[in-house]
């Protein structure tokens, strides 16, 4: 049966390399906001330059993809921060209205960590960067999940093997 998992996590966390890991070892459609944005708006596209409805247009269109694949019968993870209960609310009901159960991925990373990779990304430029301002602000919206929000907690440190196959193996597919 396909589910919808929604990646949450401050910026850095290692959402994106978890939510590659889990897809490419499962099959599962990775819908990410970042990889719809430079699509739509070309890869030297900057967060801050963005206007209103620019954000509207390349949120709609992620909508739109999720929607899609789940109506095919794809499992889905959206990676994207879903900083806010508000956020993953929208994308729940995405799913809800396809009868597709929806959990939660907190990728739950010290903020010391993630601003540490953050800087050591701005020496390899291995993915984009954002300003520290933008850092900042993610981090001051991050809402952990509720305790209403089915979840799964990925921590820092724990072997991302296991874990993958503690929470997405075959007994847990089904």
């Amino acid at each position: 049966m396909n589910k919808l998992y929604l990646f949450c996590g401050i910026p850095f966390a290692g959402k994106t390399t978890l939510a590659k890991k889990v897809a490419n070892r499962f099959g599962y459609t990775r819908i990410d906001l970042d990889e719809v944005k430079f699509e739509l708006l070309g890869n030297d596209v900057n967060d801050e330059t963005i206007d209103q409805s620019s954000w509207d247009r390349i949120y709609q269109e992620m909508y739109h993809r999720i929607d899609n694949a789940l109506k095919r019968g794809e499992t889905v993870i959206h990676d994207t921060g879903n900083f806010t209960i508000y956020e993953r609310e929208l994308v729940r009901k995405i799913g809800q209205k396809t009868g597709i159960e929806a959990i939660t991925v907190f990728v739950d990373t010290p903020i010391e960590v993630a601003h540490q990779r953050l800087l050591e990304n701005r020496q390899s430029n291995s993915r984009f960067d954002i300003s520290d301002k933008s850092f900042e602000s993610a981090v001051a919206e991050m809402e952990p999940p509720a305790l209403d929000e089915k979840q799964i907690i990925f921590t820092d440190n724990s072997s991302v093997e296991k874990w993958i196959a503690n929470n997405f193996g075959e007994k847990n597919r089904k």
